[in-house]
C-alpha cells in the first residue's frame, strides 16, 4: 500500500463523489418540475432525499477534511469542513497517543490522535485535562499520572483529531519530527512507521 497514492486516489474519488451527488442533487428536482407531479407524497419524498443527499454531503467532507501547515514554531491546522482552526505549539506538546476506533456512520475502520500539551495558546479546541475525559482513556490516564509528576506546577491541556482519513498518516509524521519534546505512544510511533515504510517519499529516499 502506498499512501501518498492512496490520499491522491482519496481526493479523486472524493471530487467524483461530490460532483456525482451534486449533480443528483441539482437533477432530481429538474425532473420533478418536468413530470409536473406535484403530489404531497412526491414533494415529501423529495425534499427527504435532497436532504439525505445534502448529509450525505457535509458528512463526507467533514470527515476528509486535514489540512496543516509547519513554520518551524507551531503547526498550524485546519479540521472540518469548517475550517476550524487549531494551533499547535511545537515545544510545548508533551504527549502524543494514537487510538483506533470505529466511525459510527460508516462502520469503517479509523484512528484518532490524541495530544496533551502544556499550553492552550489562545486555543478554543485546546480543552483542560478533567476526569470524564481521562475515564475515557485509561491508558492516557495512566500516563497522564507520570506527566504530572514530572510537571508539577504545569496546567495540562488536550485536543483530539479524528477527521482526515488518511491525510492523518503524514500529519503524525510531521508532528513527530516537530514536536520533539513530547513524548510518543508505541501506538503511534507504530503509525509513523506503517506510513513511513509506505510512503513514497520515504521509500525513495531509501533507495538512494
Amino acid at each position: 500500500m502506498n499512501i501518498d497514492k492512496a490520499i491522491r486516489k482519496q481526493k479523486r474519488s472524493h471530487r467524483i463523489l461530490m460532483l456525482s451527488t451534486g449533480l443528483i442533487f441539482f437533477m432530481l428536482p429538474g425532473y420533478f418540475i418536468l413530470t409536473g407531479k406535484f403530489y404531497t407524497f412526491y414533494t415529501t419524498y423529495l425534499i427527504i432525499l435532497e436532504i439525505l443527499i445534502f448529509l450525505a454531503i457535509i458528512v463526507k467532507v467533514d470527515n476528509a477534511s486535514l489540512s496543516f501547515t509547519y513554520d518551524g514554531y507551531r503547526l498550524k491546522v485546519n479540521i472540518g469542513i469548517k475550517n476550524s482552526r487549531l494551533n499547535i505549539i511545537c515545544d510545548k506538546i508533551v504527549f502524543v497517543h494514537v487510538e483506533d476506533y470505529v466511525q459510527k456512520n460508516t462502520g469503517r475502520s479509523e484512528f484518532k490522535i490524541i495530544f496533551i500539551s502544556i499550553s492552550k495558546f489562545r486555543n478554543d479546541r485546546m480543552i483542560p485535562v478533567h476526569r470524564e475525559f481521562l475515564k475515557r482513556h485509561a491508558y492516557v490516564a495512566h500516563e497522564y499520572a507520570k506527566l504530572k509528576i514530572i510537571y508539577p506546577k504545569e496546567e495540562f491541556y488536550y485536543t483530539i483529531i479524528k477527521r482526515g482519513e488518511l491525510n492523518k498518516y503524514p500529519f503524525l509524521d510531521t508532528v513527530y519530527k516537530s514536536c520533539v519534546y513530547a513524548n510518543f505512544t508505541k501506538e503511534s510511533i507504530e503509525k509513523i512507521k506503517f506510513y513511513r515504510n509506505n510512503s513514497e517519499n520515504y521509500v525513495l529516499k531509501n533507495k538512494k
